[in-house]
């Protein structure tokens, strides 16, 4: 059984963003990734900077992996396409810096058990193989 590419591109964002420290944001709000809500107002809960707040964490991860999975495959407003670089999708997340952008490719060549990932690795690699 091998990991499934999208949820470990989440897990990789989420751990950037302090998603298992207790004292971070992402874990209090529930929300892995920080995503922000678009929805009409008094649809969500949501923080005073607008990102949605979930009732749980298996609400907030798997919201955040279909987020991630909807701009992969160029469908979201975030105006990604499957064509993009994964340094693409990393900045439409708030990791614009390098520093972080190594340590997501760092943590997905652990996770997914392979060396060739690189933050020029196009999206649509994310989708091959998928059963979805």
């Amino acid at each position: 059984m091998s990991v499934d590419k999208i949820e470990a591109l989440v897990d990789a964002i989420a751990s950037l963003k302090g998603w298992h420290n207790p004292d971070s944001d992402s874990y209090q709000w529930r929300n892995p990734l920080l995503v922000q809500s678009f929805s009409r107002p008094g649809k969500n809960l949501i923080s005073g900077d607008g990102t949605r707040v979930f009732s749980s964490s298996l609400a907030g991860m798997r919201a955040c992996v279909f987020d991630a999975d909807l701009k992969i495959r160029g469908e979201s407003r975030a105006g990604i396409k499957k064509t993009d670089l994964l340094e693409n999708i990393l900045r439409a997340y708030g990791i614009t810096e390098l520093g972080g952008q190594q340590t997501v490719v760092k943590f997905l060549k652990r996770a997914l058990k392979d060396d060739t990932i690189t933050k020029t690795q196009p999206l649509s690699w994310f989708l091959q193989g998928e059963s979805k």
